[in-house]
């Protein structure tokens, strides 16, 4: 003997199963985000963690090395220096320190001015150097233009000095 509704009820039962298994799966998918996603993001922090770390020490390292050759830039000019010795070391910090600078850093730009400003203070030094010499040149050919005027004058006189005697010999 057959329900009357036995279609109805099985078609209730479908709809029943398929609700209950789209609740099912919603709940597990619920889960295995709560799970997954937490650490995948736990994981992407740790790595933002490490570049801000690596970042740091880096930072670091570049203080180090500014502060050394900024030393050798203060004392590249001081008297009883080997002024081309410490250009060479600076200028090879200088070219350690740019390549050791990480292109993919998003502060490369920061790195790179900072570098340029050294070169050009180095450059500046260098050219003062060369003024000096020059300077102590122009000094010295002062001193000897004062000379030779003063010896030119002592022959104008002289050679005056002849000239009346010549004109007094003569009459």
């Amino acid at each position: 003997m057959d329900s009357l509704n036995k279609r109805e009820r099985i078609y209730s039962f479908c709809w029943f199963l398929l609700l209950f298994l789209i609740t099912n799966i919603l709940l597990l998918v619920a889960v295995f985000f709560n799970y997954q996603v937490p650490e995948k993001e736990n994981e992407m922090l740790k790595e933002e963690i490490e570049k801000y770390r690596k970042e740091g020490l880096f930072q670091q390292s570049f203080h180090e090395r500014i502060n050394e050759i900024t030393n050798y830039l203060n004392v590249v000019n001081a008297p009883e220096q080997n002024a081309v010795y410490i250009d060479q070391i600076i200028a090879a910090s200088l070219a350690d320190t740019r390549s050791k600078v990480p292109k993919s850093s998003t502060n490369f730009p920061f790195y790179d001015n900072i570098i340029q400003a050294l070169l050009s203070l180095q450059q500046s030094k260098q050219q003062l150097r060369a003024l000096q010499h020059s300077q102590e040149e122009i000094l010295s050919l002062k001193d000897k233009v004062s000379q030779l005027t003063e010896s030119l004058d002592l022959k104008s006189r002289d050679l005056d000095n002849c000239r009346q005697m010549m004109l007094l010999n003569s009459r």
